[in-house]
């Protein structure tokens, strides 16, 4: 690791395979607390590398607890959080529309780290029991239309890094791998980012696998949809500009 972050301070980048294997080091409990903490302040100096954030997906997926919903053909709506707007959680609430509207839905989600409250502290409150056990999910799906996949039962590899990110506050890049490790491989999916970077970053990934996406950045910050912007969106087909006025409504 002292090697590593040395060339990272020198503001050199690393490979899609060292990225990978520090993830997995770090599963490992190879590293301390300290040096993980310095390998994650790197990344809020300057931005992820799109082989970075690949390397670091693909150890978080390899080592996940997976869980197979294929004949549901389920989505998953979900955001990176970290654009610093305080706003509720318009992606958990969006969850529950769309299972309401038939629409078999695996909401993955975790505690806020840099936000005031993530999706699993809403549906904690509210009374939703988390577990990864597989027939109970599915007896979700099939009564509610909805099962929540709650992040860190899925991937207990992470241990190691949770109480640092949870000391450390701000947005760190596991915010925008979120998204991206859902374990139950959802064939569909709905993505909002905090900036314009990231949303090219994740359209170059997502354009390199099977699923049926939609990535979306408000162009005034906000990562969802916004009534005060336009949002620019990237999916399987289009790239494009939503205004209010495309769903019936006045910007404010």
């Amino acid at each position: 690791m002292k090697q590593l972050l040395n060339r990272l301070i020198n503001h050199e980048t690393i490979s899609k395979e060292e990225a990978k294997s520090v993830l997995v080091n770090i599963s490992k409990g190879d590293y301390n607390q300290s040096q993980i903490a310095s390998f994650l302040t790197v990344y809020m100096m300057r931005s992820v590398t799109t082989e970075e954030l690949e390397g670091f997906r693909d150890a978080l997926l390899e080592l996940c607890l997976a869980v197979d919903f294929s004949d549901y053909n389920t989505v998953d709506l979900c955001g990176t959080g970290g654009d610093g707007k305080n706003t509720f959680n318009i992606s958990t609430l969006s969850s529950y529309v769309t299972a309401g509207a038939g629409i078999k839905v695996t909401k993955h989600g975790n505690y806020g780290v840099s936000s005031i409250s993530g999706s699993s502290n809403v549906m904690e409150y509210v009374g939703i029991k988390f577990s990864n056990d597989k027939d109970f999910l599915e007896r979700c799906l099939d009564k509610a239309g909805i099962c929540v996949l709650h992040a860190p039962l899925f991937h207990p590899a992470m241990k190691n890094v949770a109480p640092i990110r949870k000391e450390l506050g701000v947005k760190t890049f596991f915010n925008m791998l979120g998204p991206m490790v859902n374990p139950s491989f959802p064939k569909n999916q709905l993505v909002g980012v905090f900036n314009l970077e990231i949303l090219r970053i994740y359209g170059y990934l997502y354009q390199n696998t099977n699923k049926n996406y939609t990535i979306l950045h408000a162009l005034d910050g906000y990562d969802e949809i916004s009534l005060t912007s336009n949002t620019k969106v990237i999916s399987n087909e289009t790239e494009m500009e939503l205004a209010p006025a495309d769903f019936g409504v006045q910007q404010i």
